[in-house]
């Protein structure tokens, strides 16, 4: 057997530390930079951190948990804010819901699924009248504390379909 030449020891050695830095870069969390040959690199966290902050969360939409919807509630359903599941919890008999930031651009859908969680019980609420719904009627909600409805809106720009996905699910479990 012949020994390992110096070309073939560093070759190896480089080879070892490029692995090593791709599992870094792949393994590491997104508030780690990690130091290469040519400089600083952000980890594949970090990245995709920084693609969702760019887009607007577009590409993984986020939630927003609204713990007391009040007497009426208005949802800024705006795309562009890429958030695509409320989570509200009703405390008042009546609530009225509105949608702000409704404009969709031409040629492009939007949808958000909201989930209405009955806090006190039997709240009722009165939706947008630009939703148009099954049946052209809203559905009937759970009226028990700690049931939940899922309903979904789309729009294509030209008002709201309503689709009720629906009901009496535990409001103890997260979505």
């Amino acid at each position: 057997m012949s020994e390992m030449s110096d070309r073939q020891r560093a070759a190896i050695e480089l080879m070892e530390t490029a692995a090593q830095t791709a599992h870094d870069i792949v393994h590491l969390p997104a508030d780690v930079v990690v130091e290469t040959a040519s400089g600083p690199s952000p980890t594949l966290l970090a990245l995709a951190k920084m693609i969702t902050d760019l887009t607007g969360g577009l590409l993984l939409p986020r939630k927003k948990t609204i713990p007391s919807a009040g007497a009426a509630l208005a949802l800024d359903v705006a795309y562009t804010n890429g958030v695509s599941f409320f989570d509200v919890t009703l405390d008042k008999p009546q609530c009225l819901l509105t949608f702000l930031n409704i404009d969709v651009p031409a040629g492009y859908t939007w949808s958000f699924t909201v989930r209405l969680r009955q806090g006190t019980g039997a709240n009722k609420v009165t939706f947008p009248a630009s939703v148009h719904w099954s049946s052209k009627r809203p559905p009937v909600l759970a009226y028990e504390a700690g049931a939940a409805d899922v309903l979904t809106f789309m729009s294509d720009g030209g008002g709201w379909l309503g689709f009720f996905d629906g009901s009496w699910f535990d409001a103890s479990v997260p979505a």
